[in-house]
């Protein structure tokens, strides 16, 4: 009569993104329900390069595979450590679990591993202005030398990040094996800024700008630079104060400003005055 022991549950842990030259440890766990253990072997691709048998003298098998170097002191019936990992280590990763006779029931997993390869400098920010007003237009650029996968580069003002929009305006160009790069547009009236402004002349002094860099969940870095907000006033001339927008609408005839037709309804009233009192003096002289 058979076992009902059987091999079930079998899970495989692979890193999602290990740094390149530091050691990768992969693991797979399993029930055997009582059952023995005949072999696991792991895979690169489709290339076995080790191998654990319980029931040989030693256990422990490894086969050469271009880039793969096994620590066989950190390797064992669950896991496999490889040391010194390169870029080429990038991939699918496999492991095979078999138990013994009479069944030899065998079940295999996947899981994919990619092996980053860190930038050699820390990111870089530039800005065409340290002094900006609502009215400015501003832009920044953020840099970060060549990595694999390239970096991606995401920006924020006081701790919150910014989100492209029409007057946040955000351009990103990253390729493998050449230097990521990002800018930072900001125009009059964008959302970003006028909250600062708004809350005049109250509001900060100035703004934190960060540039941060990451690749995956294993790298982060950023820079940042102190922006300053300007509270002097706007330049340019209200049109309202032109009678640009009074001019189009009339209300009795008069521009719709009453600053300036207040202004005008004085200087007619002191002329019709002094024509009454030259009138009035007149009469008397005649009399």
């Amino acid at each position: 009569m058979l076992s009902a022991h059987c091999l079930k549950d079998l899970k495989i842990f692979v890193p999602e993104a290990v740094i390149m030259g530091n050691a990768a440890t992969l693991s797979c766990q399993y029930d055997l329900e009582q059952a023995a253990l005949y072999a696991v072997r792991w895979y690169f691709g489709q290339e076995e390069f080790y191998r654990y048998v319980p029931r040989e003298a030693k256990p422990t098998f490894v086969f050469a595979v271009a880039g793969i170097n096994v620590d066989l002191t950190n390797s064992d019936a669950t896991s496999v450590t490889l040391k010194g990992v390169s870029r080429e280590l990038s991939g699918s990763y496999q492991c095979e679990v078999s138990e013994d006779a009479p069944l030899f029931h065998t079940e295999i997993r996947s899981a994919h591993m990619q092996v980053i390869e860190l930038p050699k400098d820390d990111p870089v920010m530039q800005v065409d202005k340290k002094v900006i007003g609502a009215n400015d237009h501003f832009k920044a650029v953020c840099t970060v030398g060549p990595s694999y996968p390239p970096a991606n580069i995401t920006w924020y003002i006081n701790g919150r990040k910014v989100y492209k929009t029409p007057l946040q305006r955000i351009t990103q160009d990253a390729f493998e094996g050449s230097t990521a790069y990002s800018s930072l547009e900001i125009y009059p009236h964008s959302q970003v800024l006028q909250g600062f402004f708004q809350a005049m002349p109250k509001y900060q002094p100035n703004i934190m700008l960060l540039c941060e860099v990451s690749i995956l969940h294993v790298f982060h870095k950023s820079v940042q630079l102190r922006i300053g907000l300007s509270n002097a006033p706007p330049t340019t001339i209200s049109p309202n104060l032109l009678g640009l927008e009074g001019s189009k609408r009339y209300a009795n005839g008069d521009p719709d400003n009453s600053a300036l037709t207040g202004a005008s309804q004085c200087i007619c009233c002191s002329a019709l005055g002094a024509v009454t009192l030259a009138l009035a003096t007149l009469a008397v002289a005649q009399l």
